[in-house]
């Protein structure tokens, strides 16, 4: 004290009106470079861009974000050490010269050796985070020039109708199927989620108004009971699902009246998520789910909307399959095998399968008159022994979907936004364009997810956080998916509307809008991973359906 004294006593002036004048000039400049950086144009689309309610007002801003942040010249400049912009540059400059010369073999021979999801690193997830509208345009210009390709090669036809007109027919047919075989397929896997889960509805109607819907559907819990209504209905019964679901919905008074109907008072609905899991407006879609299927079976939904679904369930009794479709279990109603997916720790009550019998009449399923249950995924976790077989001892039921159709990519909607921390970390936009800040992002990521994964082994998480984590055994970071997840922000913001009584007709709509604004972001990556896969779907049907006109 008596330093500073003496420090402050024989100081001289000037030096004191020096400081002063070095403080004021600091401060100026730092109140000035925050007031920019709180309201730059960037600053300000973002949080317009934030605000978007249809992508019809997300993607003009998203062009303007770009051109504001550079990234519109980033896109421009097709030089880039993430993918062989020399390969992809040659083979479209191939392409394009085949096709303007009309060269069959040569535009066959070209799309037979470079048919795959990744080639030459086009799929690269770190091509994705940085434009909020597209990649790189040689990518996208390669894409379209290989979809017009393809145009070429479907509606090619001989100058003269011969006897080579059958052979060549066939020659397109298995070209078709070779390169889709070659392709793969991509399974949309709707997980769990109860009390985000009509989040899922919103993926579909993004996917589906950009023709990226996959045919092959899995889900569990509400997931199955959303994947349920879209493979249960044909093209336009699906649109008007998707766009007037509410107006579908029962009348309120008939919501309160149904003896099996959702908890009409707070306290019943506090009791209903903190017990169960699931909102006043999941339970409400659940009843509408039930009477729009009534008895249909796998088979029946199959030949209606030409659709797969796959519904998971975790039966105690292994000899039981854990993934239902139209080939494992054809005869099995939808609606048994939702319940079957909630679960009876969630239903309150014991669910069994049923089947219909050729004659039309329902009667339960048994294996040998052995008692088997159906548990969630949390429950079917936190009895299975972990470290058999030195894994978690339980197999994913989504490795039966690779065998059975041919799938060797994901899109996996978790309608969890506590998710969005842990996962999807390379899919993401960041505000900031310094590498280190982005780096520092990942790690911290990556540590906590790691933290996280190793508490679950060890059995120390809490019961509660367990079964908000704890979802089903598909690898949910593999290089082959690409996860669809709610923003964190919702979950803080709009948490309250879970618990909301009678608001549904304005709370089911408000989570479809949340479904579609977690796959925007992703329109780019999910374009060049799956667009040539459904294009080669759509012509390979188009000719086996008219094989046998020929």
């Amino acid at each position: 004290m008596n330093v500073a004294h003496k420090v402050l006593q024989h100081t001289p002036a000037i030096i004191w009106k020096l400081v002063f004048l070095v403080l004021d000039v600091v401060n100026f400049w730092f109140t000035r470079i925050l007031s920019l950086a709180r309201h730059s144009s960037t600053r300000k689309l973002r949080r317009s861009l934030s605000k978007c309610k249809t992508f019809e007002e997300y993607e003009p801003i998203a062009t303007q974000l770009d051109a504001a942040s550079g990234y519109d010249i980033w896109r421009q400049n097709f030089a880039s050490r993430r993918y062989d912009y020399k390969l992809i540059h040659e083979r479209l400059l191939g392409l394009r010269k085949a096709r303007m010369a009309g060269d069959f073999k040569r535009i066959v021979s070209l799309l037979r050796s470079g048919l795959l999801r990744n080639f030459g690193g086009i799929s690269s997830k770190r091509l994705y985070n940085k434009s909020y509208i597209g990649t790189k345009i040689l990518i996208e210009e390669y894409i379209s020039e290989v979809l017009e390709c393809l145009k070429f090669v479907s509606e090619m036809e001989l100058p003269d109708n011969t006897l080579e007109m059958v052979t060549f027919y066939q020659a397109k047919l298995d070209f078709f199927h070779e390169a889709k075989q070659t392709i793969g397929t991509t399974a949309l896997i709707l997980q769990g989620g109860t009390l985000f889960g009509l989040c899922h509805i919103g993926v579909i109607k993004a996917l589906y108004e950009h023709d990226l819907l996959p045919n092959v559907i899995a889900g569990s819990s509400i997931g199955a009971a959303v994947g349920a209504m879209v493979c249960s209905l044909g093209p336009k019964e699906l649109e008007i699902h998707l766009n007037n679901l509410v107006d579908l919905l029962p009348p309120p008074e008939k919501i309160h009246n149904a003896s099996h109907a959702s908890p009409t008072t707070t306290s019943n609905v506090i009791e209903s998520v903190l017990r169960r899991g699931f909102s006043q407006d999941t339970l409400i879609f659940l009843d509408y789910v039930k009477e729009l299927l009534g008895d249909l079976t796998f088979e029946e939904a199959y030949l209606k909307a030409n659709r797969i679904l796959n519904i998971v369930v975790y039966p105690t009794d292994h000899s039981f399959p854990t993934l239902l479709n139209y080939l494992s279990s054809p005869n099995i109603t939808i609606m048994s095998a939702v319940n079957c997916s909630l679960g009876y720790n969630i239903l309150g009550r014991d669910v069994q399968p049923h089947i219909k019998t050729e004659g039309g009449k329902i009667i339960p399923y048994s294996i040998l008159h052995r008692k088997c249950q159906f548990m969630t995924p949390y429950h079917a976790r936190t009895l299975t022994n972990p470290g058999q077989d030195g894994k978690d001892g339980i197999v994913s039921p989504y490795t039966r979907l690779t065998e059975l159709f041919n799938v060797n990519h994901f899109m996996v909607s978790l309608a969890r936004p506590y998710f969005a921390p842990l996962i999807g970390i390379d899919f993401r936009h960041s505000n900031s364009k310094w590498s280190l800040m982005k780096t520092i992002d990942r790690l911290i990521s990556l540590e906590f997810r790691h933290r996280v994964e190793l508490l679950d082994r060890f059995g120390l998480l809490f019961s509660f956080f367990k079964w908000a984590v704890t979802d089903e055994t598909a690898p949910l970071y593999a290089g082959n998916q690409i996860p669809i997840v709610p923003e964190m922000k919702t979950l803080f913001k709009d948490f309250r509307r879970i618990f909301d009584v009678d608001k549904y007709d304005t709370n089911i709509p408000y989570w479809i809008m949340v479904g579609e604004q977690s796959v925007w972001p992703l329109y780019p990556l999910l374009q060049t991973r799956c667009a040539i896969e459904f294009t080669l779907d759509d012509y390979y049907n188009m000719y086996r359906k008219n094989e046998k006109v020929v």
